[in-house]
C-alpha cells in the first residue's frame, strides 16, 4: 500500500509539472515507475488513473480562481483492477497479485446478503480497494431492459414531500410521499452545531473536529432515510409497471440576497430560509431514484419545472408571481382551486401524457380528481421517524430521556 501511495504521488507530480493530461502519456510514465517499484503494470495503470483525476480537479479549481493546494495522498491504500485479483464470495478469500510470482491473500468477512448478491451470475467484481481499515469490492451488473409502462406517476419535489398524480387504466388520483423526518433531523442538528460552536469557540481545532463529526452524522441519518424512502417508492412503481416523471432541478438557480439599489436581482430571502434551501437534499433524492430506477428497469422522464405551480391545469391560465400566494393555487379565470404542490404534479402528469406517445391509452381529467383522497405512495419501510435528541436548552430527565420540545412534536424512532 505504501508503494501504491508513492506511485500515485509520483504520477500527480509528473502530470502537474509537465502538464500531461492524456491517459496514454501518463500511463507510459506509470508503467516505468511500476517496473522500478516491482509491482504489476495493471496496478501502475490504476495509480495513473487516480493521479489523473486528482490533477484534473486541481486544474479545474485553479481555473475557477479557487484556493487549491497541490494534491498529495497521505493515507496508504491500493486499488487493484480485475486482472490482478481473485475473490471467492463463499469463503471470502481474496488473492491479490502484487509482483511477478508474488501473491497476497486475506480473508474478507462476507455477510449472507453479500454472498447472495455476488452469487448472481450477472454480477461481476471489477475492482478492489484495500485500505488500512476496510476493503471495498466494486461489482458491475447488466441493468435490465426497461419494461413497457402501463401507468404513470408524476411527482413534484418539495421540501417535505413528493406530491403528484397517479394515472392507470382504472382511473387517476392524487398521491403523496411524505418525509417530514428529514427537516426534523436538519433542524435538530442545526441547534446542536450552534451549541457546539459556542461551547468550543475558544479552540478552533476541537470545534472543527466536533462540527465535522456532527455534520457527517446528519448526512448519514438523512441518507439512511432517503434510501428507505426511495427503495419503497421504486418497489411500488416496479410492481405497478409505472413510469416515473420528475422535475429536472439541475439548472434551478440558487437563491441569493437582493443587493441595495438593484431592482432586477432575485427577491430577498431570510437567512433561515436560505439555510433550509441550501441543505434541501433534492439532489441526493433524485440521484437515488435515478440509479435505483435503472437497477429495477423503471423508466424515468425528466421534465422542466418552469411554471408548473403557476399554471392552471384546466384552462392553461398563468397566475401572477408566487410572492405571497400561499399554499393553494387559485385560478382567476376559471375558478380552479387546488393545493399548489399537487397542482404542480398534475401539470407534470399532463405534460407527460401530451409528449409521450407510448402512454396514449391513459387519460387524465383534472375535474374528475378529488383532493380529499390523497393516497400515500410508500411501503412499510418508510415508517421510521427522526429520534428526539438534545438541544442546547434541553437536558436529561430522571428516566434518562431527553426533556424538551421538538420542532415537529414528539418524533420517536
Amino acid at each position: 500500500m505504501n508503494d501504491f501511495r508513492l506511485l500515485v504521488n509520483l504520477c500527480v507530480r509528473e502530470a502537474l509539472s509537465t502538464r500531461v493530461s492524456s491517459r496514454r502519456a501518463l500511463s507510459r510514465f506509470a508503467r516505468d515507475r511500476a517496473l522500478e517499484a516491482r509491482v504489476t503494470g495493471s496496478i501502475g495503470l490504476a495509480a495513473a488513473d487516480i493521479a489523473r483525476s486528482l490533477a484534473r480537479g486541481h486544474r479545474r479549481r485553479l481555473r475557477k480562481n479557487l484556493v487549491s493546494r497541490l494534491p498529495y495522498v497521505r493515507v496508504p491504500f491500493v486499488r487493484v483492477p480485475a486482472a490482478s485479483f481473485h475473490f471467492d464470495p463463499d469463503s471470502g478469500k481474496l488473492r491479490l497479485s502484487l509482483r511477478r510470482g508474488e501473491w497476497c491473500s486475506l480473508v474478507v468477512p462476507v455477510s449472507d446478503y453479500h454472498r447472495r448478491v455476488l452469487a448472481n451470475p450477472d454480477h461481476r467484481v471489477t475492482q478492489v480497494h484495500v485500505g488500512l481499515w476496510k476493503v471495498i469490492l466494486l461489482y458491475a451488473r447488466r441493468p435490465p431492459v426497461p419494461y413497457a409502462p402501463t401507468s404513470l406517476v408524476a411527482l413534484d419535489t418539495n421540501e417535505s414531500s413528493l406530491d403528484g398524480v397517479e394515472v392507470d387504466p382504472k382511473g387517476a388520483g392524487y398521491v403523496r410521499v411524505p418525509f417530514p423526518e428529514i427537516r426534523a433531523i436538519q433542524a435538530r442538528h442545526v441547534g446542536r452545531r450552534r451549541h457546539l460552536s459556542r461551547k468550543k469557540a475558544h479552540d478552533r481545532r476541537v470545534s472543527c473536529r466536533f462540527l465535522g463529526k456532527e455534520g457527517q452524522r446528519e448526512c448519514n441519518r438523512i441518507r439512511s432515510r432517503l434510501h428507505a424512502l426511495t427503495r419503497s417508492l421504486i418497489d411500488e412503481l416496479a410492481a405497478q409497471h409505472a413510469v416515473l416523471a420528475l422535475e429536472d432541478l439541475t439548472e434551478v438557480p440558487r437563491p441569493r440576497r437582493r443587493r441595495s439599489g438593484s431592482r432586477n436581482a432575485p427577491r430577498f430571502r431570510s437567512r433561515s430560509l436560505r439555510r433550509r434551501l441550501s441543505s434541501w437534499p433534492q439532489g441526493e433524492l433524485h440521484r437515488q431514484l435515478a440509479y435505483k430506477a435503472v437497477d429495477r428497469g423503471v423508466p424515468v422522464v425528466w421534465l422542466s419545472p418552469f411554471r408548473t405551480s403557476r399554471t392552471c391545469p384546466r384552462c392553461g391560465e398563468l397566475s401572477e408571481h408566487r410572492r405571497r400566494v400561499g399554499t393553494r393555487f387559485d385560478c382567476a379565470k376559471c375558478g380552479w382551486s387546488l393545493d399548489r404542490q399537487l397542482n404542480a404534479g398534475l401539470n407534470l402528469g399532463l405534460t407527460v401524457l401530451r409528449k409521450t406517445a407510448g402512454l396514449g391509452g391513459l387519460r387524465l381529467d383534472p375535474d374528475a380528481l378529488s383532493e380529499d383522497a390523497v393516497r400515500p405512495l410508500y411501503g412499510s419501510g418508510n415508517d421510521r421517524f427522526a429520534r428526539v435528541e438534545r438541544r442546547e436548552t434541553e437536558g436529561l430527565g430522571g428516566n434518562g430521556q431527553p426533556v424538551g420540545n421538538s420542532p415537529l412534536g414528539d418524533l420517536s424512532q
